[in-house]
C-alpha cells in the first residue's frame, strides 16, 4: 500500500509506484500485439473558459483483444491545461447512435446511443501525471494475472469503438488550441485473466454548498453493498466480496483537502491518504490487492469514506465568480437542491461570467457577482470523487491470496 499525506515528493512517489506497478505486463509468448493511435483535437478554446469534447472513433478488426498498455499526452501551454482525459470503449448495441464529429458534452452524459453511459467501460485516463516539453504525459496498463478487455459492440462486434472525452481549460485572455493524442498497445485476450473494472463514487459531490468567503467539508462512502450506483461502471456497487487495485481522489481547483480512510463498525478509523493538491491529488495502490468484504453486519460494514474540503473566497482560494440571475440571490445551488426542484446537476452551478463578464450581458440582471461554489463540470466549479480499479477474487482459495493481480 502506498500513503502519501499531501507533500509533493509522497504523491509523486505514490504516482510512480502504480504507473510502474501497472505498466509491469507480461505477454503471452507468441502473442500478435497491435499499437493503435488514436487524437481527438486540436478544438478552439475561447479565453476565459473551459471546454470538454466528446469524439467517437472506431477500430476495425478488434475482437477479442486486451488493452495491454496506454499512453495519453495532452498538450499545454501557459495558462491552458488539461483537467481530464478519459478513453472509453462501448459494450451497447447501437453504435450506429455515436456522432462522427466532435461534441461539446461535460462527462459525455449525453452523447452517442442512449445507452453509452451504463454500456461504458474505462480504457485509459490521464489527469497529467507529469509534464515533458508541452505536454502531460500519463502512462498505465495492468499487472499480469489482470485483464483490460476492449469491448466490442453488439451490433457491430468486428469494430471496436472508442469514445475519447477531453477537458481542457484555457486561463488565458486569447483563444488556445487543445489536443489529446492517445497509443493503445493491445494484444489477444486471455480468458484466464480477471477483468479490471472502473470504480466512481460521487453521493459526497451531491452536497458540495460552499458560499462566498467559506470553507465546508462533505464526505460519503463507498462499499459492496449492490447498491445502485448511477456512475460506475456497471450502474451498481458491487454485490459482494470485491478486490480493490487503488483509489484516488479527483476535486476542483478550490479543493484544499481530500481525506481517504478505511472503516469498519467498532474499530477506529485507519487513515490511507491526505491530499492538498488537487491536480496530484497521491494514490493508494494495493500492490497484492486488497480484499474488500460484502457489506454486512458480520463483516463490520467494511467501507471507504472520503471526504473533500472547499474553500471559495478562503484559505487562499478565490471566490467562485458568476451571473446574477435574480437581484439579491447569490447564484448557485447544491446538486440535491436542484435534484428536489427538478434541475439538472449539470446546470445547478453559476453561469460563468467569462471574460470581462461578456456571458452575464442579456442575462438576468446583468451582472457578474460572488457565487456559491457547488457540483459542477467546469473546472470553475468542483467535485468530490473517489475513483479507483476493481476487480474480481479467485475462487476457492484463501482470503490473503484472493486479491493478488499477479497470479
Amino acid at each position: 500500500m502506498v500513503r502519501a499525506e499531501g507533500d509533493m515528493p509522497a504523491m509523486k512517489r505514490a504516482w510512480s509506484v502504480l504507473v510502474l506497478a501497472l505498466t509491469a505486463v507480461a505477454v503471452p509468448a507468441g502473442a500478435r500485439e497491435r499499437v493503435v493511435h488514436l487524437k481527438v483535437g486540436p478544438f478552439r478554446i475561447e479565453a476565459h473558459r473551459d471546454r470538454e469534447v466528446c469524439q467517437a472513433v472506431r477500430i476495425p478488426h478488434a475482437r477479442g483483444l486486451d488493452v495491454v498498455t496506454y499512453e495519453t499526452r495532452s498538450r499545454t501551454a501557459r495558462d491552458v491545461g488539461t483537467h481530464h482525459f478519459i478513453a472509453y470503449g462501448y459494450q451497447g448495441g447501437d453504435s450506429a447512435g455515436f456522432p462522427r464529429t466532435l461534441v461539446d458534452d461535460p462527462g459525455c452524459n449525453g452523447f452517442g446511443p442512449a445507452d453509452f453511459f451504463r454500456n461504458r467501460v474505462f480504457l485509459a485516463g490521464s489527469g497529467g501525471e507529469y509534464v515533458h516539453g508541452r505536454w502531460a504525459i500519463t502512462s498505465g496498463g495492468v499487472p499480469p494475472g489482470l485483464a483490460q478487455p476492449l469491448p466490442t459492440p453488439a451490433d457491430a462486434q468486428d469494430d471496436a469503438v472508442v469514445v475519447l472525452n477531453s477537458h481542457y481549460f484555457n486561463n488565458s485572455r486569447k483563444a488556445a488550441h487543445g489536443l489529446v493524442k492517445l497509443i493503445l498497445r493491445l494484444a489477444p485476450a486471455d480468458a484466464s485473466k480477471r477483468a479490471l473494472h472502473m470504480l466512481l463514487e460521487g453521493t459526497a459531490s451531491r452536497y458540495i454548498m460552499v458560499p462566498p468567503g467559506d470553507t465546508r467539508t462533505v464526505t460519503a462512502t463507498w462499499q459492496a453493498d449492490g447498491a445502485p450506483n448511477e456512475i460506475a461502471e456497471s450502474g451498481f456497487n458491487p454485490a459482494g466480496d470485491v478486490c480493490v487495485l487503488y483509489l484516488t481522489g479527483h476535486m476542483h481547483k478550490r479543493g484544499t483537502l481530500f481525506a481517504l480512510d478505511y472503516e469498519e463498525d467498532g474499530k477506529d478509523p485507519q487513515p490511507l491518504l491526505r491530499a492538498t493538491d488537487y491536480v496530484h491529488p497521491g494514490v493508494v495502490y494495493y500492490g497484492r490487492g486488497f480484499l474488500l468484504r460484502a457489506y454486512s453486519a458480520a463483516n463490520g460494514h467494511p467501507r471507504f469514506r472520503y471526504s473533500c474540503t472547499h474553500a471559495n473566497g478562503s484559505a487562499y482560494q478565490p471566490v467562485k465568480m458568476g451571473c446574477e440571475a435574480q437581484p439579491g440571490v447569490v447564484p448557485g445551488i447544491s446538486w440535491a437542491e436542484g435534484e428536489a426542484l427538478d434541475v439538472s446537476p449539470l446546470e445547478t452551478h453559476a453561469r460563468p461570467c467569462g471574460l470581462d463578464g461578456v456571458n452575464c450581458a442579456g442575462y438576468g440582471t446583468g451582472r457578474c457577482v460572488e457565487a456559491n461554489l457547488v457540483f459542477g463540470p467546469l473546472s470553475d466549479d468542483d467535485m468530490c470523487i473517489l475513483p479507483g480499479a476493481i476487480y474480481d477474487p479467485l475462487p476457492g482459495v484463501p482470503p490473503e491470496q484472493a486479491c493478488n493481480p499477479y497470479s
